[in-house]
């Protein structure tokens, strides 16, 4: 009789175990401070003034206001005149021109089978923006840096005759040079503000919910859901996270159980523990806690369901760790000055009002973005302006709803898990491991760095800071052309890149070809016609 009853209760506890584990993302409100990659600790300090320069190219006068009224430091105050950090910008006329207009011919057969041919004419204009910023601290020069506004991108358009190309041709180097101010104010203004900003975020991210209306735990999923979107919704960018950490207790301690009540080492009951351990590593995240939030990545990471996920979040939680000790901070909400229709002041945003149904693709703010992954799978979404003009090791790619829309979901990538990036179909980033030559002491890892030329044995990139960066299709690092190395022994580097090349090796042999883009592009194509 004891056997009988055993069974019955196994057989009747079976479909419990065995219900179908869906799950889905579901977005909830976030406020907080984007802390600076270079913190000017002391808050007096926090000012800067602008000066423009451009070689009688443009009008200065209308430069100096236009810049003056676009360019900001979140968290900074501008002045006339004594600023603790003085930016200049230097602008140089863009370079735009028609490079092709090719003629296509296309073959096709009617219903009948007769053959007829298609003319089309492809049309591919190149621009090149030319200029530079910098930012000068007399009484920090640790603050000091250069940087570059080189940047190259291409226009296309298809026309089915040879006038309307060179129409287009003609419009759109119009449209390139008319609108180099606004490329170079989103350029200066996001990599300021990612080394020296205090940019106030209002944005979403997600946690993992059951989908399954049948399994038990569907109704405390949801009820866990709706806790958290109502105690994130209360989350000010200015006001401590703790209260909210209280107020989460309860669903942390339901996510925590998940662990316990589903146990066993059975692919469903895995993905149910996914959820909780995602959620949890997430929840810690965002209440400014990434040691606790470790904890839940590193059973992510056991968990062997979507693991990489516990490791991309140990490296966000390794990020934040690394902002609060140069802040010198525990914390990412905090009073600061924010910027409101291009003037500084305290910023009051109201989260609950913050509408996450808003669809990107209706941003300007916000550009398509393509990852093509190590594993080959191919990710669409759309990114934020100031995260592309700073990539570095991690870009946030919206995720669709259930519908299908893009809004303000999100989930990060970083460089190691990714092999090409595509901007708006034009824009092309791979993924190169290498070290910065600002911190020859580190570690080489992976970050994203902007295609400037694929040769046939050595291709260069660009990283964001303007470092040039060699790499030999034979090598599995790269090597920043601003290091030591590099900036000591120039001519030494180039004769061993040209060592089966001797008529190219000779050339530099001679200091023929100098530590910078355009000689390092001229050495490439050459060692790519050497015979």
């Amino acid at each position: 009789m004891i056997r009988i009853i055993t069974f019955l209760l196994l057989t009747s506890a079976m479909p419990i175990f065995s219900q179908s584990v869906d799950l889905d993302p579901q977005s909830f409100n976030l406020s907080f401070v984007n802390l600076p990659q270079k913190p000017v600790l002391e808050r007096k300090n926090r000012t800067y003034i602008i000066t423009v320069t451009a070689d009688n190219v443009y009008d200065i006068k209308a430069a100096q206001d236009h810049f003056e009224e676009n360019v900001s430091i979140d968290g900074f105050k501008r002045l006339d005149t004594n600023g603790y950090f003085e930016i200049t910008i230097n602008l140089q006329a863009p370079l735009a021109l028609v490079q092709e207009i090719r003629k296509i011919e296309t073959k096709t057969k009617d219903a009948k089978g007769i053959e007829k041919t298609e003319v089309s004419y492809r049309v591919i204009v190149k621009c090149r923006d030319l200029g530079s910023f910098k930012v000068f601290c007399s009484s920090d020069p640790t603050f000091n840096k250069s940087y570059s506004l080189d940047n190259t991108f291409t226009d296309e358009g298809s026309y089915s005759n040879y006038e309307d190309a060179v129409k287009f041709g003609d419009q759109s180097i119009a449209v390139m040079k008319n609108n180099y101010f606004a490329r170079t104010i989103n350029i200066i203004d996001a990599r300021l503000n990612h080394d020296y900003g205090y940019v106030v975020e209002q944005s979403t991210d997600y946690l993992w919910i059951l989908d399954s209306k049948k399994h038990p735990e569907f109704d405390n999923n949801i009820k866990a859901l709706t806790n958290v979107k109502s105690v994130f919704n209360k989350m000010k960018y200015n006001e401590d996270v703790m209260p909210l950490k209280a107020e989460l207790d309860p669903v942390i301690s339901y996510f925590e159980g998940i662990e316990k009540t589903f146990a066993e080492d059975e692919r469903k009951q895995r993905k149910l523990r996914y959820g909780a351990y995602y959620n949890l590593a997430a929840i810690y995240y965002y209440l400014d806690m990434p040691d606790q939030s470790d904890i839940w990545c590193d059973k992510l990471i056991a968990n062997k369901y979507d693991a990489s996920d516990g490791t991309s979040m140990k490296l966000r939680n390794e990020s934040l760790r690394t902002l609060f000790e140069v802040n010198q901070v525990k914390t990412r909400h905090m009073d600061v000055e924010a910027r409101t229709n291009g003037m500084v002041e305290e910023e009051k945003i109201d989260a609950a009002n913050f509408d996450p149904n808003y669809l990107l693709k209706n941003n300007p703010k916000y550009s398509l973005i393509t990852l093509i992954l190590s594993s080959n799978d191919t990710i669409s979404g759309y990114a934020k302006g100031s995260e592309i003009a700073n990539l570095d090791r991690k870009i946030a790619i919206s995720i669709p709803d259930e519908k299908g829309n893009h809004n303000y979901m999100f989930k990060t990538f970083f460089a190691d898990q990714v092999s090409k990036l595509i901007i708006q179909e034009y824009d092309f980033y791979s993924t190169v491991s290498f070290k910065e030559a600002t911190r020859a002491s580190s570690k080489p890892v992976f970050k994203f760095v902007r295609e400037v030329l694929n040769g046939k044995t050595i291709s260069l990139y660009q990283y964001f800071t303007g470092e040039v960066i060699v790499k030999k299709h034979s090598d599995t690092l790269g090597y920043s052309t601003n290091s030591v190395g590099w900036q000591m022994n120039t001519r030494t580097k180039f004769i061993e890149l040209a060592a089966s090349c001797p008529r190219l090796a000779a050339r530099a042999n001679s200091n023929e070809f100098q530590n910078d883009l355009s000689s390092l592009r001229k050495f490439v194509e050459a060692l790519d016609m050497c015979k």
